[in-house]
């Protein structure tokens, strides 16, 4: 290992009066008031100076990383990588490195950093020791990963949006020449029953670029954050969804164990309410005589949690894993539906730092959705 390598030369760099690091004003001001992380590191890979740049990047105070080594702190698929840039310093084949690496803050959280390396010798030549610098970046890790994700995400939708967007257009096509066919003829009672026949794939179509739109406006559209009434969003999606079909043979009950107001997004919010029990309504089992919803909000733990329950026809087991996913239909006999609504209250809630779940109910019947929201300090 390198550390047995490099630990001869800890006794005498710690001997040694040209690491009278105190009394090395300049640099010492360089370090203390630099924006990024520096630090003083034996060839063991202990601390032996850092600044606050670096006790705030890592969350150690100054005395906690002086007693602890590089090593201690550093991600163990990111370590090989730097221990051999190190040898390599010390074989004095390279002057400096840069790498990306990942540090474990304190908190027990990863840390992204930019890592800048070189190595300090004395007179003779020997190691006296490295000089790192370092930038955290996970911010724009995280941001470069979202973006990658965000591209991966849209190439993924153009395709499936070509895809369905083909199929009825395709079939109008054919269906207006043989319309034009019939007129030709003077066959009119044909050529209206062929127009007839296409309804449905216009509805289709529709509903298919109406959801495309709500999809891009849940995420280009900017909305303040406020205090909103959960129960009256409640009760307002419940009197605007009761013209759907079958809503009235539904036997459906509110309990609001959470009252009060909840700080969040007012559309976004109630579009999560709306899709959680419009698909319970959608989606009810018309065979049963007892068909039911049930809407909860209560508090669990530090988070505010929205449930709909139903004894509806449920998720197949087998698709419960794409349940949130783009262009996921379950029950195409049910509802010719887009596949996008689940979709786009994954994408509501994570922009509103809330997460969803679905589970099934003791009975084994129907569906539980719930959405769950942090909670400030403080709230009731």
């Amino acid at each position: 290992m390198v550390k047995k390598i490099i630990g001869k030369f800890r006794e005498r760099l710690l001997a040694s009066p040209q690491v009278d690091l105190e009394h090395k004003d300049m640099f010492r001001l360089a370090m203390e008031h630099s924006g990024i992380g520096m630090a003083l590191i034996a060839p063991d890979g202990t601390w032996l100076k850092v600044n606050q740049a670096i006790c705030n990047i890592v969350g150690y105070c100054e005395q906690e990383l002086l007693a602890i080594d590089f090593q201690t702190i550093t991600h163990p698929e990111d370590l090989q990588a730097d221990l051999t840039f190190l040898k390599q310093l010390l074989a004095n084949d390279i002057q400096t490195y840069n790498m990306e690496k990942r540090y474990f803050h304190k908190s027990g959280s990863l840390i992204w950093a930019k890592l800048t390396v070189s190595l300090v010798r004395d007179e003779a030549r020997q190691p006296l020791y490295f000089i790192s610098q370092i930038q955290d970046i996970t911010a724009q890790k995280k941001s470069s990963e979202a973006l990658l994700l965000a591209k991966q995400e849209m190439e993924e939708f153009a395709y499936r949006i070509t895809h369905d967007l083909r199929s009825p257009l395709s079939s109008m096509d054919y269906v207006m020449k043989m319309v034009a066919n019939y007129i030709n003829k003077g066959d009119l009672p044909n050529a209206l029953k062929t127009v007839q026949s296409t309804q449905n794939g216009i509805a289709k179509l529709s509903e298919l670029v109406c959801s495309v739109l709500d999809v891009s406006k849940i995420k280009l559209q900017d909305e303040a954050s406020q205090a909103v009434d959960v129960s009256l969003i409640v009760y307002d999606t419940l009197e605007a969804l009761c013209h759907m079909e079958n809503f009235a043979r539904l036997d459906i009950k509110t309990q609001f164990e959470y009252i009060g107001s909840l700080h969040t997004k007012p559309n976004k919010f109630t579009q999560i309410v709306d899709n959680f029990i419009s698909n319970a309504i959608k989606y009810q089992d018309t065979s049963k005589a007892n068909s039911f919803i049930r809407v909860f909000t209560y508090k669990a733990g530090d988070e505010f949690v929205l449930e709909v329950q139903d004894n509806g026809l449920g998720v197949p087991a087998v698709h419960r894993d794409k349940l949130f996913q783009m262009f996921e239909r379950f029950h195409p006999k049910a509802s010719i539906g887009t596949g996008l609504g689940l979709y786009m209250v994954k994408k509501s809630a994570d922009l509103l730092g809330g997460h969803l779940s679905y589970s099934v109910p003791e009975s084994e019947e129907g569906s539980i959705f719930r959405f769950s929201l942090p909670l400030p300090s403080g709230a009731i």
